[in-house]
């Protein structure tokens, strides 16, 4: 019950003296319907029916407060005045409506100081207790108290008309005070969780069972009526499960008193005897009452229940779709507004936005979490606040979308300036330093008639928040969203799902190239493994057409494992193989690198298939090195300690100086091919080759050279003092199986060295 939760208020009606005229004249009208409905004939006399006035002064009382219960029973007061002639009677309505109406309504606004609330149930609890506990007894007991004082009534029937009006109060109430508290309640304040028409259904229901209910009593079979009444409850039942709070209240009354109507056009007016020694039989009427008091009840605790539970599905679906932090709306929910946007039939043409933090996470390090949380609430309200913004969504931390209405880029790269330079270079100061925000943005111009879904938006404003983020400053990058980029991004899209999907269903292939190692010993084999994918359909991709796309998809720590695995599974399998294996090379990615666990899993998995580490050596390339040199320092201790060898790849190409050399304790620096291939025409190559192969050798580091594709380059290499030579010369790359069985090769190999 909305209105349950809401504390005493002076809204709904407009002025207090409209007010008061109102809740006088509905409390003369509810006496005057009651006398019809619902009243008893006592010694020629006909005792007033109270409940509806009751259930109003509840409601003001309620509402507007305590005070306010005397309206309505003034109204029922004169009501019975007009009708009966009997001031008695008038004082009865009056007691007997408005003190436990007013107790009641005091008690519920201190539950409320105590604790509000949280839930509907919890306040439809509370109002079902104060009623059948408070409001119900009270106004039973002054009003039969009233009647037995002014000799109206004898003594002896105080405990039945007590019992009688208890029930019919709490009819009253359960009935009528709801519907009256979903009228006075200020417009709008009402939920429209299941506000569908269901109460005219409902009502059409009453009327049919309120129908029967009359043929009943006027046949005589009064047998039937029990069951009859019972059809009320799968009613009742039904409007509370389905219906919102105003539907549920409407349907209530309305079946209450249509079938008390029908009751009283059945069976006529109650007698009670005017014999002072005996005690009435309950009426057909008051069981009637008990009956629908219990289902009211039920219909209002169920309707709670499903409101309640609306709610929290309510807030559940907010929550999935709205960030709890920024009040944007998330990743999902952008998707589904986006979606919902660009399927419309006459959508106009969009300009997304995607604004990133490059250093949010440093900021929330060295500032603190509430510090990066108010930077976050700023940068929401900032969106917010841009002309034209049609929606602004929190994708991850520090990472924004903002959806404008526009005509051309250049309206877009105008609003993507304006965020970007009042986030861009904003100083934040802590006890250990300082920071700048670095910020770039990436927008899109989404033209209404390009056929897009969100999915493809959102690919697109992620590559352009990332080319944004690599040009110079401004880091600003906008462009319009044509076909050509959707199918371009749709190819990659599948391609990296191809990729994944190779490397989750591990379909490595296994090759191997030979290496020209002086330092193996005779019928030795050094050699580098160059892994390959096969694809769904059986064929081989090449490195070149996976690893790009593999580190961009950031799926290059589980395919370094994959292949880790791959080899020493392989190795295992063939001991023959792993006897005659002097080195075996293998290359490890910068993410592998970067990875906190890659040191632990190698280890366990050489002591899972049994493998020496002096026989394999793991590749880390000199630019990723330089990028990360932490982490690779680390990597490069650990897999020392554990007894593998190091070799630096592609040294040279990383503009590194020979300080490296000397930082990262490793066994073999691989000269990068493009010094070697063109190193018999040009002197500078020369030079660089023959200077790293004679810092190498002071630092004790044997060398290797790639790529040594002709006898020329062969023998030059050599006569530098080359330590150990790879390339298509010697053998170009083959299965790891096909490289131990050709005999022929494995000689070959062995005779070059020898």
């Amino acid at each position: 019950m909305s209105a349950s939760v809401s504390p005493p208020s002076l809204a709904g009606i407009p002025s207090p003296i409209l007010r008061l005229l109102g809740g006088f004249g509905a409390g003369l009208i509810a006496a005057w319907l009651a006398q019809v409905v619902l009243s008893t004939n006592v010694r020629g006399l006909t005792l007033p029916a109270l409940w509806p006035v009751g259930a109003l002064a509840f409601a003001f009382s309620w509402r507007y407060g305590a005070g306010w219960a005397a309206v309505p029973a003034a109204g029922a007061g004169l009501a019975l005045m007009l009708l009966g002639g009997d001031w008695r009677l008038a004082l009865a309505a009056l007691l007997g409506s408005s003190i436990g109406s007013s107790i009641g309504a005091l008690m519920l606004a201190r539950l409320l100081l105590w604790k509000p609330a949280d839930y509907r149930i919890e306040a439809t609890l509370r109002f079902i207790v104060v009623s059948l506990v408070i409001v119900a007894p009270v106004n039973a007991c002054l009003a039969t108290i009233t009647l037995i004082s002014t000799e109206v009534l004898p003594w002896t029937l105080f405990p039945s008309t007590s019992i009688g009006l208890w029930i019919a109060d709490a009819l009253g109430v359960m009935a009528i005070t709801p519907l009256a508290l979903s009228l006075l309640s200020p417009s709008g304040t009402q939920a429209p969780d299941g506000g569908r028409p269901f109460e005219l259904v409902f009502a059409a229901i009453a009327a049919l069972i309120a129908f029967g209910v009359t043929a009943v009593g006027q046949s005589g079979l009064s047998q039937y009526l029990t069951g009859l009444l019972f059809l009320t409850y799968p009613l009742l039942v039904a409007i509370g499960i389905r219906a919102n709070e105003r539907a549920c209240a409407i349907t209530v009354a309305f079946s209450t008193c249509v079938v008390l109507l029908s009751f009283r056009l059945g069976f006529g007016l109650p007698e009670i005897s005017s014999s002072a020694d005996t005690l009435p039989r309950p009426s057909a009427l008051l069981n009637a009452s008990l009956i629908l008091m219990i289902a009211a009840t039920t219909a209002l605790l169920l309707q709670a229940v499903s409101s309640d539970r609306r709610h929290a599905l309510g807030r559940i679906a907010r929550q999935a779709r709205q960030d709890m932090s920024t009040g944007l709306l998330n990743d999902r929910g952008l998707l589904a507004e986006l979606g919902d946007r660009l399927v419309a039939t006459h959508r106009p043409t969009y300009g997304l936005i995607g604004i990133q933090i490059s250093n949010f996470d440093t900021l929330n390090d060295l500032c603190g979490p509430i510090t990066a949380l108010h930077l976050e609430q700023s940068a929401a309200a900032l969106l917010q606040r841009q002309p034209g913004m049609l929606l602004a969504a929190r994708l991850s931390s520090g990472r924004y979308c903002l959806m404008v209405g526009a005509e051309s880029v250049t309206q877009v790269r105008t609003v993507a300036r304006d965020v970007y330079c009042q986030l861009n270079g904003q100083v934040f100061k802590a006890d250990h330093g300082s920071l700048r925000l670095i910020v770039s943005a990436g927008g899109l111009l989404v033209d209404n008639k390009t056929p897009v879904n969100a999915e493809d938006c959102m690919l697109s404003l992620s590559d352009a928040m990332a080319i944004a983020s690599s040009v110079r400053d401004p880091q600003l990058f906008v462009e319009p969203l044509s076909q050509t980029t959707i199918e371009a991004r749709r190819a990659y899209q599948e391609k990296t799902e191809h990729i994944r999907e190779a490397i989750r269903e591990h379909r490595f292939e296994v090759y191997a190239q030979p290496i020209v190692d002086s330092d193996a010993p005779q019928g030795l084999l050094s050699y580098e493994i160059l892994a390959r994918l096969r694809d769904s359909a059986g064929h081989i991709m090449k490195p070149p057409e996976f690893l790009p796309l593999a580190a961009q998809a950031q799926l290059t720590v589980a395919l370094d494992r994959g292949i880790i695995r791959s080899v020493f599974s392989w190795l295992a399998l063939n001991p023959d193989a792993l006897a005659r294996t002097h080195k075996c090379s293998i290359n490890l990615s910068g993410l592998t690198m970067s990875d906190g666990t890659a040191a632990s899993y190698i280890r366990e998995m050489r002591s899972q298939f049994s493998i020496p580490s002096e026989k394999i050596v793991f590749e880390i390339t000199e630019s990723e090195a330089i990028r990360n040199p932490g982490a690779a320092s680390r990597l490069v201790d650990e897999l020392r300690a554990d007894g593998f060898s190091i070799a630096l790849d592609d040294f040279g190409t990383g503009l590194a100086t020979f300080e490296y050399l000397k930082r990262f304790p490793i066994d073999y620096l691989k000269i990068d091919g493009s010094f070697i291939r063109n190193l018999i025409n040009n002197p500078i190559d020369e030079e660089i080759v023959l200077s790293t192969i004679r810092v190498a050798h002071r630092l004790n580091v044997k060398t290797v050279a790639e790529h040594v594709h002709s006898q020329e380059i062969y023998d030059r290499l050599c006569s530098l003092g080359i330590d150990h030579l790879q390339g298509d010369l010697i053998s170009r790359p083959r299965p790891l199986a096909d490289l131990f069985s050709d005999e022929l090769a494995l000689t070959n190999a062995q005779e070059v060295v020898h």
